[in-house]
């Protein structure tokens, strides 16, 4: 499987690269009808031999950056990239996230606590592991009586690194706070 995703990806550079990529300077050629010797073969072979360990490493420095995902992840921009999305159910009287439609890049826990009615902290463990601040946060109610929830602190820098920290807040069309299920995305 290694393998085949090796030449996949350098037939992937290469196609990239375009021709020019493959031009390889071969210090001897030879016609018809001459005579052969071994040193300037060698020298061939020698400069094929250079290409093709050039073209290996620059795939190899792709295949670090693509290692990033984990087994069981999905794919992210980057290794620099982040993303956690939960969704948090209210049951009328316990707070629980449903890890079912719930995801971490990191594979890290998340957890869920409720501060007071209507207010929420949210906390995604070791997803900044790497200690990059910053992101964008969006929540949202599943209620269509008026409800609305959204973030408003992001942590992930600091204290909480390598954590990130999301408070939530719903309230109901009246603008009082409320308890109800919410959902939410992290992206860095």
């Amino acid at each position: 499987m290694l393998q085949k995703t090796k030449y996949t990806l350098l037939g992937i550079f290469l196609a990239a690269l375009g021709l020019w990529g493959l031009a390889v300077t071969i210090p001897n050629s030879f016609s018809s009808g001459e005579v052969l010797s071994a040193a300037k073969m060698n020298e061939n072979f020698q400069a094929l031999k250079a290409a093709v360990d050039q073209l290996e490493s620059k795939v190899a420095a792709h295949e670090e950056k693509l290692s990033a995902v984990g087994p069981g992840q999905k794919a992210l921009a980057s290794q620099a990239g982040a993303m956690g999305r939960a969704l948090v159910r209210w049951n009328g009287s316990t707070l629980s996230v449903d890890m079912d439609w719930s995801f971490s890049s990191s594979g890290g826990n998340i957890s869920a606590t409720r501060d007071g009615t209507g207010q929420y902290t949210v906390v995604f463990e070791n997803l900044t592991d790497g200690n990059l601040p910053y992101g964008t946060v969006v929540a949202s109610t599943r209620d269509d009586t008026g409800v609305r929830c959204e973030s408003w602190s992001l942590k992930n820098e600091g204290a909480w690194k390598p954590d990130v920290r999301i408070l939530v807040e719903c309230r109901n069309a009246s603008g009082t706070l409320t308890d109800a299920t919410f959902r939410l995305l992290y992206v860095r």
